[in-house]
C-alpha cells in the first residue's frame, strides 16, 4: 500500500526530515514558477491525465458515511490504508476544501490504479524538481 517514509519516523524531528522523501504528495504533481519572489503552483500533471484516470473501470462512486465528513484524511486512511492520499481523495472528488467534504456521493480513484499514479510521479520527476529549484520567473 501506498505510505510515506516520514509516518515510520519515531520523533517529530525526523520525521520533518524525512519530508522531502515522501512519494505521495500533492508537491510531487506541480509545476512552479516564481512570481514576483513567490513560488507558485501554475500546474498540476494530474490534470494532464484526468481523462485517463476516470474512464470506466478506474473511478469509483463511494456513498461517503457521516463519520468522513470534513475527514478527507480519515477516508484516505479507511479507503486506501493510509491518510497519506487525501490530496488524491479530494483531487478525484473534485473538491477544494475540507470544509466542502460533506457530499452523498464522491468519486475516488480505484486503489487498483495507484500504480499509475506512482508511475506518474516516476516520469515527472525531473520536471517537478527543476521547477521547484530553477522555476521560470514571470514579474
Amino acid at each position: 500500500m501506498a505510505h510515506n517514509n516520514s509516518n515510520k519516523e519515531k520523533t517529530i524531528n525526523s520525521m520533518i526530515m524525512n519530508i522531502p522523501l515522501d512519494t505521495w504528495q500533492i508537491d510531487n504533481f506541480n509545476i512552479y514558477c516564481d512570481y514576483k519572489n513567490n513560488l507558485i503552483t501554475i500546474k498540476n500533471i494530474l490534470d494532464d491525465y484526468r481523462d485517463y484516470f476516470e474512464q470506466d473501470g478506474f473511478i469509483e462512486e463511494i456513498e461517503l458515511d457521516k463519520k468522513f465528513y470534513y475527514a478527507p484524511a480519515r477516508f484516505a486512511d479507511f479507503y486506501y490504508g493510509t491518510p497519506d492520499l487525501d490530496f488524491l481523495v479530494m483531487y478525484f472528488a473534485k473538491i477544494d476544501s475540507l470544509f466542502d467534504f460533506n457530499k452523498k456521493t464522491i468519486k475516488v480513484l480505484s486503489p487498483e490504479r495507484l500504480n499509475d499514479v506512482n508511475k506518474l510521479i516516476i516520469k515527472y520527476k525531473d520536471v517537478v524538481e527543476k521547477s521547484k529549484q530553477d522555476p521560470i520567473k514571470y514579474e
